[in-house]
């Protein structure tokens, strides 16, 4: 665990030259490690009568925030000292650094969307559904409420996808998404005070700026787009209509894989939150989805040999 002395030399002190984002959950800077290693690092201050139980709890989570598919948390550390008469509490997170190319860079490049085929797009969707998976029930207390969106999901070299942004809930949540107002029309749409219902709804429209290949950043793009996906031609033994699935996709994909990512996507999207699936049924589809697509092309590439 780094002390916030070893924390204050990585950031240079804090410099701002070094400040990348700053909101609500405080303020995230780049630093560099004694060996070289490149980390980032979320300053949080707190008054202490934001130190409540459930703060404490998420304390004691944060050192088994580690998962493949998250950016991990490396270490974290606290101080607690007296500002203006108040005790004040300051809280060090640091998490890996991961290349900060985003799945939104990856659809809003043409060339690098043209990269993306279906397998690499549905390879994509579990790794999300797997870190969300990780987020609701691989630590205790489970962690919602993460602010799912696709500038938050970043690619590496080989396309696996981590998580970054998620929540670490240390102080209220008020104001806990992304202050952008397209970003606040998406969520009352799906508006709900169950927060795991949330996350399973923002995914949703991941899901649906990955089928479609359009960047969703408005609620009429959104209504648009479910149209589109439950409009009959899904129902019928006929290949997918070209106007819900990405141009760039057509003669990548089977219609028995495009079919069952595309009526998961709906049901993540349902204006009831009680109708959206678990994230368990989520991940389920989208193997059933990626094996019924990996079975197809290993079969064309067999007959192709003959």
């Amino acid at each position: 665990m780094a002390l916030p002395k070893e924390i204050e030399d990585a950031t240079n002190n804090f410099d701002p030259s070094n400040l990348i984002a700053e909101g609500s959950q405080g303020q995230l800077y780049k630093g560099w490690l004694i060996n070289g290693s490149m980390v980032m690092i979320n300053r949080v201050k707190l008054k202490h009568k934001s130190l409540h139980k459930n703060c404490i709890q998420n304390l004691e989570v944060l050192p088994y925030l580690r998962h493949r598919h998250l950016v991990s948390v490396l270490g974290h550390s606290a101080i607690t000292y007296e500002d203006h008469s108040q005790m004040t509490s300051t809280i060090f997170i640091v998490f890996e650094h991961v290349s900060n190319v985003s799945l939104r860079d990856y659809l809003a490049d043409r060339r690098k969307k043209e990269m993306l085929k279906w397998p690499q797009r549905m390879g994509i969707s579990i790794c999300i559904a797997r870190g969300i998976q990780f987020l609701h029930t691989g630590v205790n207390p489970g962690i919602f409420g993460n602010n799912i969106k696709i500038d938050n999901v970043l690619l590496d070299n080989s396309l696996n996808a981590k998580i970054s942004g998620y929540s670490i809930p240390l102080a209220s949540k008020k104001g806990h998404n992304n202050n952008l107002n397209e970003q606040r029309a998406l969520n009352q749409i799906g508006c709900t005070n169950n927060s795991e219902k949330e996350d399973i709804y923002q995914f949703g429209v991941i899901l649906l700026e990955i089928i479609t290949g359009k960047l969703i950043t408005s609620c009429s793009k959104l209504e648009r787009g479910l149209l589109e996906a439950t409009s009959p031609s899904l129902k019928a033994a006929s290949p997918v209509s070209r106007g819900i699935s990405d141009p760039s996709l057509h003669g990548t994909y089977a219609y028995e894989s495009m079919r069952p990512a595309v009526q998961i996507t709906t049901s993540c999207l349902s204006k009831v939150p009680s109708d959206r699936p678990s994230i368990e049924d989520i991940l389920w589809n989208l193997q059933y989805a990626m094996q019924v697509q990996e079975a197809r092309t290993s079969s064309a590439n067999l007959i192709a040999k003959l």
